[in-house]
């Protein structure tokens, strides 16, 4: 057989095994999808509760246009499952680099045995964190893994899902599960801020494993305007996948006349903020929520 046609036969060959096999590298519907990003979350809010942080939290207020001085907030971060929802727990220990408390971990100390009075008083530690940020819609919205909260059994049912395009993030190729919050008479959301915004976003998915490699969230109502996008990355001593960057975007006006702006302005102010996150120096306890009493 001559070369050339060797060259062919190959060629039909491997067209013929790309095509066989495309069909499994994408989800054909978003229900194929949405089955698959639940199946990964459900084994990644056990390996990850217990994950702490260390989070780089920076504000920038840039109300009408103009830059203010950028406030550093620097957080031990601690990744729980919830009954089965993966939250985060912030705890800051230093402001523009002046020590707020002793470094100690906390709210990891208080939950390798938790108790419900120990589940109190770590999220009294969490509170006092959000009395450092600037706008409570930011203290209500910045944590890092909210996106993923869209797909408890609770919320999914709450939103209407579809595919939403293509994305590689270190050579997977991933696919959008855009998700969007319907308009309803009540004006209750999820997310329940102030202004009552409604929700959307985009997960995007590994097809085959459900590993989600950025979320993006917005939300948006008369007042309010929401744009919080996070960014993972594996740890390779942990074996798992990470937030390694948030970036977040908050815009507040005075239609409402409902809003706090925490000293950011007074109330009833309008305000812009720009924020990022990063997240370094993952630590692993293993903390299991269920069997607090």
């Amino acid at each position: 057989m001559s070369t050339r046609a060797t060259i062919a036969i190959l060629s039909v060959a491997a067209a013929l095994l790309l095509t066989s096999i495309a069909p499994h590298a994408q989800a054909a519907n978003p229900g194929d999808l949405l089955k698959v990003a639940i199946t990964y979350l459900d084994g990644y809010a056990t390996r990850v509760s217990g994950v702490s942080l260390e989070e780089h939290y920076t504000i920038t207020d840039v109300s009408g246009g103009r830059m203010s001085t950028p406030q550093h907030l620097t957080s031990d971060v601690v990744l729980l499952n919830l009954a089965g929802k993966v939250i985060a727990l912030r705890d800051a220990y230093a402001i523009d680099n002046n020590p707020l408390r002793e470094r100690q971990p906390r709210i990891i100390s208080l939950l390798t045995q938790p108790t419900t009075e120990k589940w109190d008083q770590a999220q009294t530690y969490a509170a006092e964190t959000f009395r450092r940020m600037k706008s409570e819609l930011i203290a209500t919205l910045n944590e890092p893994t909210l996106a993923l909260q869209f797909l408890t059994p609770e919320n999914r049912s709450k939103v209407t899902f579809k595919l939403d395009g293509k994305k590689k993030f270190d050579g997977v190729e991933t696919q959008g599960l855009g998700f969007r919050e319907p308009k309803n008479l009540t004006g209750s959301y999820i997310m329940k801020t102030r202004g009552k915004a409604l929700a959307s976003g985009r997960l995007w998915t590994d097809p085959i494993t459900g590993r989600i490699h950025q979320t993006e969230l917005w939300l948006q109502s008369t007042s309010e305007t929401v744009r919080i996008t996070v960014t993972y990355a594996r740890d390779a001593a942990l074996d798992v996948w990470l937030p390694s960057l948030m970036v977040d975007d908050y815009q507040t006006s005075d239609r409402t006349g409902e809003f706090s702006n925490m000293g950011a302005g007074g109330y009833n102010a309008s305000r812009a903020f720009e924020c990022r996150g990063t997240y370094s120096n993952p630590r692993y306890t293993p903390i299991d929520l269920s069997v607090s009493r």
